[in-house]
Protein backbone atom coordinates (compact mmCIF):
# COMPACT_ATOMS: atom_id res chain seq x y z
CA UNK A 1 0.00 0.00 0.00
CA UNK A 2 1.06 3.59 -0.44
CA UNK A 3 3.18 5.11 2.28
CA UNK A 4 4.15 8.74 2.81
CA UNK A 5 6.70 9.96 0.31
CA UNK A 6 6.41 6.92 -1.95
CA UNK A 7 5.54 7.70 -5.56
CA UNK A 8 3.10 5.47 -7.35
CA UNK A 9 2.44 4.69 -10.99
CA UNK A 10 -1.08 4.61 -12.45
CA UNK A 11 -1.64 1.32 -14.29
CA UNK A 12 -5.31 1.85 -15.22
CA UNK A 13 -7.78 4.63 -14.52
CA UNK A 14 -11.53 5.17 -14.81
CA UNK A 15 -13.52 8.38 -14.26
CA UNK A 16 -17.24 8.48 -13.43
CA UNK A 17 -19.63 11.41 -13.22
CA UNK A 18 -22.51 10.61 -10.87
CA UNK A 19 -24.91 13.39 -9.87
CA UNK A 20 -22.71 16.26 -8.59
CA UNK A 21 -19.68 14.04 -7.95
CA UNK A 22 -16.69 12.96 -9.97
CA UNK A 23 -15.25 9.60 -8.94
CA UNK A 24 -11.78 8.44 -9.96
CA UNK A 25 -10.90 4.74 -9.70
CA UNK A 26 -7.21 4.02 -10.21
CA UNK A 27 -5.17 0.85 -10.17
CA UNK A 28 -1.78 2.00 -8.93
CA UNK A 29 1.54 0.43 -8.06
CA UNK A 30 4.41 1.44 -5.82
CA UNK A 31 7.27 -0.33 -4.06
CA UNK A 32 4.77 -1.94 -1.67
CA UNK A 33 2.71 -3.49 -4.49
CA UNK A 34 -0.52 -2.78 -6.31
CA UNK A 35 -3.53 -1.02 -4.82
CA UNK A 36 -6.84 0.49 -5.81
CA UNK A 37 -7.36 4.16 -5.05
CA UNK A 38 -10.90 5.53 -5.13
CA UNK A 39 -11.19 9.30 -4.97
CA UNK A 40 -14.33 11.42 -4.87
CA UNK A 41 -14.39 15.07 -5.89
CA UNK A 42 -17.50 16.89 -4.73
CA UNK A 43 -17.91 20.62 -4.15
CA UNK A 44 -14.14 21.11 -4.46
CA UNK A 45 -13.43 18.59 -1.69
CA UNK A 46 -11.51 15.39 -2.35
CA UNK A 47 -11.85 12.21 -0.31
CA UNK A 48 -9.74 9.12 -0.96
CA UNK A 49 -9.90 5.44 -0.01
CA UNK A 50 -7.02 3.05 -0.68
CA UNK A 51 -7.56 -0.71 -0.89
CA UNK A 52 -4.61 -3.12 -1.22
CA UNK A 53 -5.02 -5.12 -4.41
CA UNK A 54 -5.03 -8.31 -2.34
CA UNK A 55 -8.31 -7.07 -0.83
CA UNK A 56 -9.97 -6.24 -4.16
CA UNK A 57 -11.91 -9.53 -4.47
CA UNK A 58 -13.51 -9.33 -0.98
CA UNK A 59 -14.24 -5.63 -1.57
CA UNK A 60 -16.00 -6.34 -4.87
CA UNK A 61 -17.94 -9.23 -3.32
CA UNK A 62 -19.17 -6.98 -0.50
CA UNK A 63 -20.09 -4.26 -2.99
CA UNK A 64 -22.02 -6.84 -5.01
CA UNK A 65 -23.97 -7.95 -1.92
CA UNK A 66 -24.86 -4.35 -1.12
CA UNK A 67 -25.95 -3.71 -4.73
CA UNK A 68 -28.19 -6.82 -4.63
CA UNK A 69 -29.96 -5.55 -1.52
CA UNK A 70 -30.44 -2.11 -3.07
CA UNK A 71 -31.77 -3.60 -6.32
CA UNK A 72 -34.29 -5.68 -4.35
CA UNK A 73 -35.58 -2.49 -2.69
CA UNK A 74 -34.56 -3.32 0.87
Amino acid sequence: MKSDGTKSTVLKSEKLHIENKTIFIDLRENEGGQFIQIAELSNDRRSTVVIPFTGSAPFLEALGRIAEVELMGA
